[in-house]
């Protein structure tokens, strides 16, 4: 019988010490107060409507989960990336110096991208881009306080160059492309893999961001070409395929994009228009895996639409910044600590399939060929072929690939242009 009181008198206090210990530390987890994001999209312009879906898809997982990770609270701070590099760097250098953010995450423009992980990299600030896509950022410029789950350019353009020589047989190609950072890399990506397969680029057009008139370019197109590997994004890619549809240009030739051109938010807007042409992404609202169902019908009954890119990203990206604070037990104030996380995380079954950070902070991770196919009255960008484990050097050595320039306006040369 003494035994026995022993006994219970030991485990009701090892469950007393047990339990206290628990509730002080969560008491100490939040008495740091809460983890600050800072989360930078467009609201407005050109590419308001991709912010806005990147500012959904965020919101949806931060309710899922309470706002809450590693039990701490977390803060969001929500900015607009504004129209280019300067005001983005204003915003961001806000968000940390005056809001004390401890990570910053989001980030569509390419160019806005490079100003903000140097800005971030200059105040030792981690940064995880969730969409933009710039090349260097994890190439010649990777420093530990950047890393992304996103794409580059340069990933697009390897991948579209590959099926549009070996599934398409294409063997002349004219590209055209809006000029600035990510039509640049897509561009170079797409022209370098092209010309080392057999085939040649033999014209390369540039459009400013702000055209409204497709036209001319259109009709300025080469009648020697297969195909047009065509970077034009958002309501701009609306505008070029109209112009395409109505001068016949597809009687003659193929049109390819990124995928970005057909993002699900845009393929009401093309319509019909958009039939039959085969973009290149890591994502489809028609993937059919698992965690895409789920996130597809958690997005019809919270926000009463159809899943796009931008959501996506946005739920893999705060995913993938949880699980990192989650392996560190909430330890963001060591921010060195913080960004070493992001780069350990790995995900054998994401929305969008299997992904893990190279050493550089870019996702190796899978790239689909899509098609835009007419489904009921609905359209969608069915999957057609699966390029798995692509790396952002494709099959180059990563040493070799980045003593070559980045690919940018006038590289590679154009040889064979006339």
């Amino acid at each position: 019988m003494k035994n026995m009181k022993r006994a219970s008198i030991l485990f009701f206090l090892t469950a007393f010490i047990l339990l206290g210990f628990g509730v002080l530390s969560g008491a100490g987890a939040a008495d740091k107060g809460p983890i600050k994001i800072g989360f930078v999209a467009p609201k407005t312009g050109n590419f308001a409507q991709m912010g806005l879906d990147m500012i959904s898809g965020a919101k949806l997982f931060l309710e899922e989960h309470g706002y809450k990770v590693a039990g701490r609270d977390v803060k969001i701070f929500w900015e607009d990336e504004g129209a280019g590099p300067e005001s983005a760097v204003i915003k961001v250098r806000k968000l940390i110096k005056h809001d004390k953010v401890d990570l910053v995450a989001g980030v569509f423009l390419t160019s806005a991208a490079y100003a903000i992980a140097a800005a971030c990299n200059e105040a030792e600030t981690p940064l995880f881009i969730t969409l933009s896509a710039g090349d260097d950022i994890t190439q010649r410029k990777s420093t530990i306080w950047a890393s992304r789950l996103s794409l580059t350019g340069c990933d697009i353009g390897h991948v579209g160059a590959d099926y549009a020589y070996k599934e398409m047989q294409w063997k002349k190609a004219v590209t055209i492309a809006l000029d600035y950072g990510w039509g640049h890399e897509s561009t170079g990506g797409f022209q370098d893999v092209f010309e080392n397969l057999g085939g040649k680029v033999i014209q390369k057009i540039w459009c400013p961001i702000s055209t409204m008139d497709y036209g001319p370019y259109v009709a300025s197109i080469s009648k020697e070409a297969d195909g047009i590997w065509a970077t034009v994004t958002g309501a701009a890619a609306i505008r070029f395929i109209k112009s395409a549809r109505e001068m016949k240009l597809f009687r003659k030739v193929e049109i390819m994009t990124p995928g970005s051109a057909f993002d699900e938010t845009l393929l009401p807007s093309h319509g019909d228009n958009g039939l039959g042409i085969k973009t290149v992404l890591h994502y489809s609202a028609a993937l059919p895996t698992p965690l895409n169902f789920k996130l597809k019908k958690l997005v019809k009954e919270k926000l009463n639409r159809d899943v796009a890119w931008g959501i996506e990203t946005s739920w893999t990206g705060l995913s993938w910044v949880f699980k990192a604070i989650e392996n560190i037990d909430g330890d963001v104030e060591n921010k060195e600590k913080l960004a070493k996380a992001l780069r350990a995380v790995e995900m054998e079954d994401s929305v969008r399939g299997p992904l893990w950070l190279d050493t550089y902070g870019h996702p190796i991770q899978n790239y689909y060929i899509r098609r835009v196919d007419k489904v009921g009255d609905r359209y969608q960008n069915t999957i057609i072929k699966t390029y798995q484990g692509v790396s952002q050097f494709w099959n180059s050595n990563p040493k070799e690939y980045l003593e070559r320039p980045v690919y940018s306006r006038d590289y590679p040369p154009c040889k064979y242009c006339k």
